[in-house]
């Protein structure tokens, strides 16, 4: 039983390696993101009555089966053929974490979620480790099915932007949990993950269970050594239901055959006064931070922009506000993003938003008809647009200075932001000499940094800020396939 629930797993984790690394940001968005607690809670509220319901039913048997970060540990754990030495209470520590993450969702600190989030973890070990050093494979193989005429089974890599605070902090983290994991099991699962401690409090009295049969049960201890989760006493002969991830190892390994898998009730006792005020205290503080993330804050958005240069958030983010206090940082955007131009965050939004992405038009711009960040994002931080609706949604505003233009400056022809000016939001005008001039209508202008990242002048003449809260643009003709956006190289600069 236990072999054939591990084999699952390592399936499930390896869709996800897959998805992070070929397939995200295609609009046939999968399922298995939308089942990840975090993301699923902070889309739909329904999704934290669906995780508790499912953990009054099965236990903690996601934290064994669909959570990726989850099998990347016991995988570990298995390489190292390392037996533990037997029952370990649980720390009290994890509880305290859980209060911490309910908190700071509430209070709209995206960053303390992100930070312990499993899933986002597991991303952006993909993306900062993992991606980069396969990107030329994966590329090759995008060609070769592109090659046959197959587009779109899997994605190109782009240029995935390298942050060093991300990458080593990254690398550190995986570092130590490889570590932890070789010598204690699933610690991470155990001492400090607010899912599995969510999931525990509805998996106490929960109908499948492990359960011990007295009779049979010799005293060997060869259970308690298997345990990840060190959670089972064969002295009391129990087993820490609210800590147990039903990985099986436990009834594969009793040579008696004194533990197994049971419908019907059998966890630790509770009283029902116990698990309902549990059950509604959690789940009131579930509903405090979903509510935060939902509630209106453009006023207060607006507000907090006016005497501040913003960074520039993704197409369908809608607000600072929104973007902010959804957003996981697991990375799945800048994975993506085919231009390149998605970056985690270095303190742009902030201590509480770090690592949370930013556009970065120095890399490039963002191009008129993708919709790739929004498609991959899990969590409703960027919203899937339509081509035809993102084209009309306006990220950000560009600002002419007129001092540092090429045309003025040197008197020299110059037109790149025009050139690549997607709604001719730039556009030439006549100046002294013959030359023509760049000019701004802002009314048109979507933000997208085509201007910026063309311009040839140091300091730049054109610059984006980003909106607090993100706007439209009248439609703009051009043509059958809206307008052209010349490509950069064949500009003369």
């Amino acid at each position: 039983m236990g072999k054939g629930r591990f084999l699952l797993a390592l399936t499930v984790a390896a869709l996800f390696l897959a998805w992070f690394l070929f397939r995200a940001g295609r609009a046939d968005k999968p399922l298995l993101p939308a089942l990840q607690a975090v993301p699923s809670i902070l889309r739909w509220w329904g999704g934290a009555a669906a995780l508790a319901l499912g953990a009054m039913v099965a236990g903690r048997a996601y934290c064994s089966v669909l959570c990726p970060l989850g099998t990347f540990q016991e995988a570990v754990w298995r390489a190292g053929r390392r037996r533990l030495s037997g029952y370990a209470p649980g720390s009290p520590v994890r509880y305290w974490i859980l209060a911490l993450v309910l908190a700071a969702g509430a209070a709209g600190v995206a960053a303390v979620p992100a930070l312990l989030d499993p899933y986002a973890a597991f991303g952006r070990g993909v993306t900062q480790l993992l991606r980069p050093s396969l990107a030329g494979g994966i590329d090759s193989l995008a060609g070769f099915f592109e090659s046959l005429g197959l587009y779109g089974v899997i994605s190109g890599t782009g240029r995935v932007p390298f942050v060093p605070g991300l990458f080593w902090s990254t690398a550190a983290f995986f570092l130590a949990l490889t570590l932890w994991s070789l010598r204690k099991g699933r610690p991470f699962c155990d001492a400090l993950c607010p899912v599995g401690t969510f999931l525990g409090l509805f998996s106490r009295s929960s109908l499948l269970s492990i359960r011990f049969s007295g009779e049979s049960c010799t005293g060997c201890g060869l259970c308690g050594t298997v345990c990840p989760q060190e959670c089972i006493s064969v002295k009391e002969r129990t087993v820490d239901a609210d800590r147990c991830v039903l990985c099986l190892r436990c009834v594969d390994a009793c040579p008696g055959g004194a533990l197994s898998l049971s419908f019907g009730g059998g966890g630790q006792s509770l009283s029902r006064r116990g698990l309902l005020r549990t059950a509604a205290g959690t789940l009131a503080a579930l509903g405090v931070a979903f509510w935060s993330s939902k509630k209106d804050d453009t006023v207060a958005a607006a507000a907090s922009s006016r005497d501040e240069k913003l960074p520039v958030s993704p197409p369908g983010s809608k607000s600072r506000g929104n973007f902010t206090k959804k957003c996981v940082a697991c990375t799945a955007c800048v994975a993506a993003c085919p231009a390149g131009i998605i970056r985690p965050s270095l303190g742009e939004w902030g201590a509480a938003g770090l690592f949370q992405p930013v556009l970065d038009y120095r890399r490039g711009y963002c191009q008129y008809g993708c919709t790739a960040c929004g498609d991959a994002c899990p969590t409703g931080a960027i919203e899937s647009l339509e081509p035809e609706e993102k084209q009309l949604v306006s990220i950000g505003k560009a600002r002419f200075l007129r001092r540092n233009c090429i045309v003025r400056k040197y008197g020299t022809a110059c037109g790149a932001c025009s050139e690549h000016c997607p709604t001719q939001a730039m556009r030439m005008v006549p100046f002294r000499g013959g030359l023509t001039i760049p000019e701004l209508d802002p009314s048109i202008c979507l933000g997208c940094g085509a201007c910026e990242y063309a311009c040839p002048a140091e300091p730049k003449a054109v610059t984006v800020s980003g909106l607090a809260v993100h706007g439209k643009i009248r439609p703009v003709s051009g043509g059958e396939g809206g307008p052209t956006v010349a490509p950069l190289e064949e500009f003369p600069f």
